[in-house]
């Protein structure tokens, strides 16, 4: 299949993939989401494992010949409603192969029904656990669209408290300013057939119930970003959400931090859920697992 028609595909499965969002309920969507994600079926052999870390339910996710003591914790995106560790196991497998180490996927609390700052406080707890657990030099940090907000104010929270912060951080998508103030979102809201200034507006409503977007620990962007580990922030070159991963590595950069910015040009929202299809997908994930191993205790 060709790369346009394998984007094509991809874009009618985010189009086509939700009942009316004006309709649905919470929990349609949320089977929807985990639904368009588990028709990529793990490979044979491959058993995710369920778990527990600091109270948060988590899967272990891990490829064959991926060590088991050495982790890349990974917090789903879904705007802090959707997604689940389960939907997303498929990701979690290609960033294990690629970056051959076992991937815990939290499913930490999720809003409406837990607001702000719930999934903060259940990242801190699951990133500072397994810190403990298997050190600082073994574990690494990432998420995808909300997920990578998660994961960046999460820690801002850790650095704060003097603990010891994990070995890098990867963003794919990811979702750090509830204002929407990135001149991408106007550049490409219409355009974008995941995220758009409306769909952001309606998971501020869900997850902050009137709480200041402006908080950095709800948009990141607003942080202080410094004292941070290396951080690799991925997004295709028409998202909404460009800006975002563009401002919070000058923030990084800027207060002497390390990061980068890579640009997959035309990708969706957080394409390497894709990978069974699209390339890009692959080549993403190879990406992110090469930055890990970069960053890991020999």
């Amino acid at each position: 299949m060709a790369r346009t028609e394998a984007l094509d595909r991809v874009e009618q499965m985010y189009v086509n993939g939700f009942p009316d969002p004006a309709t649905a309920s919470v929990e349609d969507l949320r089977e929807a989401y985990d639904n368009l994600l588990l028709q990529f079926p793990l490979p044979e052999g491959v058993e995710p494992v369920e778990g527990e870390i600091a109270g948060v339910p988590v899967l272990y996710v891990t490829a064959e010949d991926a060590t088991r003591d050495k982790v890349l914790a990974w917090f789903h995106g879904g705007g802090y409603v959707l997604g689940s560790a389960r939907g997303f196991q498929d990701l979690g497998h290609n960033l294990s192969r690629a970056a051959g180490v076992t991937v815990v996927l939290p499913d930490y609390r999720r809003a409406p029904e837990n607001k702000f700052p719930a999934a903060v406080d259940d990242g801190v707890a699951v990133i500072a656990e397994l810190v403990s657990t298997y050190g600082a030099d073994n574990v690494t940090v990432g998420g995808d669209s909300a997920g990578g907000g998660l994961t960046l104010a999460a820690l801002t929270v850790l650095r704060d408290q003097g603990a010891s912060l994990p070995a890098a951080s990867v963003f794919i998508s990811p979702l750090l300013d509830f204002t929407a103030t990135g001149a991408s979102v106007d550049l490409y809201d219409g355009k974008d057939v995941a995220v758009s200034r409306g769909s952001i507006a309606n998971l501020r409503e869900a997850y902050l119930q009137g709480h200041d977007p402006q908080d950095p620990l709800a948009s990141p962007v607003f942080a202080d970003l410094g004292g941070l580990p290396p951080a690799l922030f991925m997004v295709g070159s028409h998202e909404v959400l460009l800006d975002d991963s563009n401002r919070a590595a000058m923030a990084i950069t800027e207060r002497g931090g390390t990061a980068a910015v890579s640009l997959y040009d035309d990708m969706v929202h957080v394409w390497p859920l894709f990978a069974s299809i699209l390339p890009e997908g692959v080549q993403a994930a190879d990406e992110a697992g090469a930055f890990v191993r970069k960053h890991l205790k020999d």
